[in-house]
Protein backbone atom coordinates (compact mmCIF):
# COMPACT_ATOMS: atom_id res chain seq x y z
CA UNK A 1 0.00 0.00 0.00
CA UNK A 2 2.75 2.72 0.73
CA UNK A 3 4.69 1.72 -2.39
CA UNK A 4 1.82 2.33 -4.47
CA UNK A 5 1.15 5.69 -2.64
CA UNK A 6 4.85 6.51 -3.31
CA UNK A 7 4.43 5.76 -7.08
CA UNK A 8 2.25 8.07 -7.74
CA UNK A 9 4.42 11.04 -5.86
CA UNK A 10 5.93 13.73 -6.95
CA UNK A 11 9.27 14.13 -5.21
CA UNK A 12 12.68 15.77 -4.72
CA UNK A 13 15.60 13.06 -3.95
CA UNK A 14 18.71 15.38 -2.49
CA UNK A 15 17.61 18.01 -4.91
CA UNK A 16 16.91 16.14 -7.78
CA UNK A 17 12.95 16.28 -8.71
CA UNK A 18 11.23 13.80 -10.11
CA UNK A 19 7.89 15.23 -11.78
CA UNK A 20 6.51 12.93 -13.71
CA UNK A 21 4.17 9.92 -12.64
CA UNK A 22 1.41 7.22 -13.92
CA UNK A 23 -1.80 9.35 -14.24
CA UNK A 24 -3.56 6.31 -15.44
CA UNK A 25 -3.34 4.02 -12.35
CA UNK A 26 -6.41 2.15 -11.41
CA UNK A 27 -7.76 2.14 -7.67
CA UNK A 28 -8.97 -1.32 -7.79
CA UNK A 29 -6.05 -2.46 -9.87
CA UNK A 30 -3.97 -4.69 -6.87
CA UNK A 31 -0.72 -4.91 -9.47
CA UNK A 32 2.44 -3.46 -8.44
CA UNK A 33 3.17 0.47 -9.12
CA UNK A 34 6.69 1.58 -9.73
CA UNK A 35 7.83 5.07 -10.83
CA UNK A 36 10.89 6.05 -11.97
CA UNK A 37 11.73 8.30 -8.35
CA UNK A 38 11.44 4.52 -6.78
CA UNK A 39 13.59 2.90 -9.02
CA UNK A 40 16.63 5.61 -8.77
CA UNK A 41 15.54 5.39 -4.74
CA UNK A 42 16.07 1.81 -4.59
CA UNK A 43 19.08 2.36 -6.59
CA UNK A 44 20.47 4.79 -4.18
CA UNK A 45 19.88 2.67 -0.95
CA UNK A 46 21.94 0.29 -2.85
CA UNK A 47 25.19 2.11 -3.16
CA UNK A 48 24.53 4.00 0.33
CA UNK A 49 24.64 0.56 1.79
CA UNK A 50 27.83 -0.85 -0.24
CA UNK A 51 29.75 2.30 1.47
CA UNK A 52 33.11 1.88 3.68
CA UNK A 53 31.48 1.47 7.37
CA UNK A 54 28.02 1.63 6.81
CA UNK A 55 26.13 -1.68 7.94
CA UNK A 56 22.68 -1.90 6.64
CA UNK A 57 20.26 -3.56 4.44
CA UNK A 58 19.26 -1.84 1.25
CA UNK A 59 15.56 -3.21 1.11
CA UNK A 60 15.14 -3.00 5.01
CA UNK A 61 16.19 0.73 4.24
CA UNK A 62 13.76 1.58 1.26
CA UNK A 63 11.22 -0.59 3.50
CA UNK A 64 11.28 2.32 6.28
CA UNK A 65 11.63 5.12 3.78
CA UNK A 66 8.49 3.66 2.12
CA UNK A 67 6.75 4.05 5.84
CA UNK A 68 7.25 7.67 5.46
CA UNK A 69 6.50 8.32 2.59
CA UNK A 70 2.78 7.34 2.77
CA UNK A 71 0.91 10.80 2.46
CA UNK A 72 -2.42 9.21 4.01
CA UNK A 73 -0.43 8.60 7.00
CA UNK A 74 0.94 11.83 7.47
CA UNK A 75 -1.90 13.84 6.33
CA UNK A 76 -4.37 12.09 8.44
CA UNK A 77 -1.74 12.86 11.84
CA UNK A 78 -1.36 16.06 10.65
CA UNK A 79 -5.25 16.91 10.80
CA UNK A 80 -5.69 15.15 14.12
CA UNK A 81 -2.96 17.42 15.90
CA UNK A 82 -4.41 20.84 13.99
CA UNK A 83 -7.65 19.57 14.42
CA UNK A 84 -7.16 19.54 18.31
CA UNK A 85 -6.09 23.02 18.31
CA UNK A 86 -7.89 25.17 15.84
CA UNK A 87 -11.00 23.35 16.04
CA UNK A 88 -12.08 23.17 19.57
CA UNK A 89 -10.82 26.75 20.46
CA UNK A 90 -14.19 27.95 18.16
CA UNK A 91 -16.93 25.70 19.56
CA UNK A 92 -17.08 23.52 16.67
CA UNK A 93 -17.51 26.83 14.76
CA UNK A 94 -14.93 26.08 12.16
CA UNK A 95 -14.05 22.47 10.30
CA UNK A 96 -10.25 21.93 9.15
CA UNK A 97 -10.47 19.75 5.89
CA UNK A 98 -7.62 18.39 3.47
CA UNK A 99 -8.30 20.47 0.32
CA UNK A 100 -8.71 18.07 -2.27
CA UNK A 101 -6.20 17.12 -4.36
CA UNK A 102 -5.68 14.06 -6.42
CA UNK A 103 -4.28 11.47 -4.29
CA UNK A 104 -8.09 12.00 -2.38
CA UNK A 105 -9.74 10.48 -5.30
CA UNK A 106 -9.98 6.75 -5.03
CA UNK A 107 -12.79 6.16 -7.59
CA UNK A 108 -12.74 7.65 -11.01
CA UNK A 109 -9.47 6.98 -12.10
CA UNK A 110 -10.26 4.50 -14.81
CA UNK A 111 -12.61 7.69 -16.28
CA UNK A 112 -9.70 10.18 -15.71
CA UNK A 113 -11.66 12.35 -13.79
CA UNK A 114 -9.07 12.57 -10.90
CA UNK A 115 -6.39 14.55 -13.63
CA UNK A 116 -9.17 17.75 -13.04
CA UNK A 117 -7.82 17.50 -9.31
CA UNK A 118 -4.65 19.54 -8.66
CA UNK A 119 -1.54 17.41 -7.25
CA UNK A 120 0.24 17.15 -3.88
CA UNK A 121 2.59 19.41 -3.46
CA UNK A 122 6.17 17.19 -4.10
CA UNK A 123 6.98 15.64 -1.02
CA UNK A 124 11.22 16.17 -0.39
CA UNK A 125 13.71 12.87 0.46
CA UNK A 126 17.05 13.80 2.03
CA UNK A 127 19.83 10.97 1.99
CA UNK A 128 22.98 10.93 3.34
CA UNK A 129 25.48 9.01 5.23
CA UNK A 130 27.47 9.94 8.70
CA UNK A 131 30.00 8.55 11.05
CA UNK A 132 28.47 4.93 9.22
CA UNK A 133 24.84 5.59 9.79
CA UNK A 134 22.24 6.48 7.10
CA UNK A 135 20.40 9.35 7.92
CA UNK A 136 17.43 10.80 6.46
CA UNK A 137 14.75 13.56 6.25
CA UNK A 138 11.32 13.56 5.28
CA UNK A 139 9.20 16.49 4.40
CA UNK A 140 5.92 16.38 3.25
CA UNK A 141 3.51 19.54 2.98
CA UNK A 142 -0.62 18.96 3.44
CA UNK A 143 -2.51 21.74 1.85
CA UNK A 144 -5.91 22.38 4.30
CA UNK A 145 -8.37 24.74 5.18
CA UNK A 146 -10.65 25.89 7.58
CA UNK A 147 -14.19 26.05 6.89
CA UNK A 148 -16.90 27.51 8.05
CA UNK A 149 -19.81 25.14 9.77
CA UNK A 150 -22.16 27.13 8.43
CA UNK A 151 -20.96 27.11 4.78
CA UNK A 152 -21.06 23.64 4.91
CA UNK A 153 -24.33 23.33 6.56
CA UNK A 154 -25.41 25.49 3.56
CA UNK A 155 -24.23 23.03 1.15
CA UNK A 156 -25.50 20.16 2.69
CA UNK A 157 -23.35 18.62 5.28
CA UNK A 158 -25.94 19.17 8.17
CA UNK A 159 -26.40 15.22 9.01
CA UNK A 160 -22.87 14.94 8.53
CA UNK A 161 -21.68 17.41 10.69
CA UNK A 162 -24.84 16.79 13.62
CA UNK A 163 -22.29 15.14 16.01
CA UNK A 164 -19.08 17.05 15.75
CA UNK A 165 -20.11 19.68 18.60
CA UNK A 166 -20.51 17.09 20.85
CA UNK A 167 -16.99 15.41 19.69
CA UNK A 168 -15.33 18.16 20.14
CA UNK A 169 -16.66 19.21 23.64
CA UNK A 170 -15.85 15.43 24.76
CA UNK A 171 -12.08 15.94 23.45
CA UNK A 172 -11.94 19.01 25.09
CA UNK A 173 -13.08 17.41 28.84
CA UNK A 174 -10.62 14.79 28.03
CA UNK A 175 -7.85 16.91 27.72
CA UNK A 176 -8.41 19.03 30.54
CA UNK A 177 -8.13 16.11 33.31
CA UNK A 178 -5.47 14.25 30.80
CA UNK A 179 -3.28 16.07 29.25
CA UNK A 180 -1.63 13.75 27.48
CA UNK A 181 -4.78 12.06 26.02
CA UNK A 182 -6.05 12.84 22.60
CA UNK A 183 -9.59 11.28 23.00
CA UNK A 184 -8.52 8.76 20.32
CA UNK A 185 -12.31 7.58 20.16
CA UNK A 186 -14.04 11.00 19.41
CA UNK A 187 -11.00 12.10 17.60
CA UNK A 188 -11.30 9.20 15.31
CA UNK A 189 -14.95 9.90 14.85
CA UNK A 190 -14.06 13.40 13.80
CA UNK A 191 -11.31 12.10 11.57
CA UNK A 192 -14.14 9.93 9.98
CA UNK A 193 -16.48 13.01 9.84
CA UNK A 194 -14.00 15.21 7.84
CA UNK A 195 -13.39 12.65 5.17
CA UNK A 196 -16.61 11.75 4.50
CA UNK A 197 -17.08 15.36 3.59
CA UNK A 198 -13.92 15.30 1.78
CA UNK A 199 -15.33 12.34 -0.44
CA UNK A 200 -18.46 13.77 -0.73
CA UNK A 201 -19.31 15.80 -4.63
CA UNK A 202 -20.53 18.67 -2.62
CA UNK A 203 -17.50 19.15 -1.17
CA UNK A 204 -15.85 19.88 -4.20
CA UNK A 205 -17.11 23.79 -5.01
CA UNK A 206 -17.33 25.38 -1.34
CA UNK A 207 -13.76 27.75 -0.23
CA UNK A 208 -12.28 27.37 2.79
CA UNK A 209 -12.33 30.54 4.96
CA UNK A 210 -8.42 29.99 5.65
CA UNK A 211 -5.91 28.13 3.70
CA UNK A 212 -3.08 26.49 6.62
CA UNK A 213 -0.18 24.44 4.81
CA UNK A 214 1.12 21.86 7.33
CA UNK A 215 4.46 20.52 6.93
CA UNK A 216 5.29 16.91 8.55
CA UNK A 217 9.03 16.68 8.39
CA UNK A 218 11.06 13.74 10.10
CA UNK A 219 14.69 13.16 10.40
CA UNK A 220 15.19 9.54 10.87
CA UNK A 221 18.64 8.07 11.80
CA UNK A 222 18.53 4.12 10.63
CA UNK A 223 21.38 3.20 12.25
CA UNK A 224 20.42 3.82 15.80
CA UNK A 225 16.17 3.51 14.62
CA UNK A 226 16.01 7.15 16.57
CA UNK A 227 13.87 10.29 14.83
CA UNK A 228 12.11 13.04 15.30
CA UNK A 229 8.56 14.39 13.95
CA UNK A 230 7.71 17.67 14.01
CA UNK A 231 4.83 19.77 12.57
CA UNK A 232 5.56 22.95 10.84
CA UNK A 233 2.16 25.36 10.16
CA UNK A 234 2.29 27.70 8.15
CA UNK A 235 -1.23 31.03 6.92
CA UNK A 236 0.34 31.25 3.29
CA UNK A 237 -0.33 35.10 2.57
CA UNK A 238 -0.65 34.22 -1.20
CA UNK A 239 -3.34 32.19 -1.02
CA UNK A 240 -5.19 34.35 1.80
CA UNK A 241 -5.03 37.62 0.00
CA UNK A 242 -7.51 36.48 -2.54
CA UNK A 243 -4.61 35.77 -5.42
CA UNK A 244 -3.53 32.33 -5.77
CA UNK A 245 -0.66 31.43 -8.16
CA UNK A 246 -1.51 29.81 -11.28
Amino acid sequence: MAEREAAGERASLNGVKFLQVNHHQHAMDHQPLDSYFLQTLREVCGHMCEMDAVDADPMALYGGLLLRLCRSASEHDALTVLTNYVCGSKGGELILLPLKRRHHDTTSSSTGAEMYLPMAVPLELDLYVESGNVHAKVTMRHELGLFKRSDLESAGFQKELSPWNALVMLIQQVQQHQPHQQGSSEMKQLNQIQYNILSSSKFNKIRPWAYIDADVVERINFGTGCSVRMLHVCVPEDKNSGYVKK
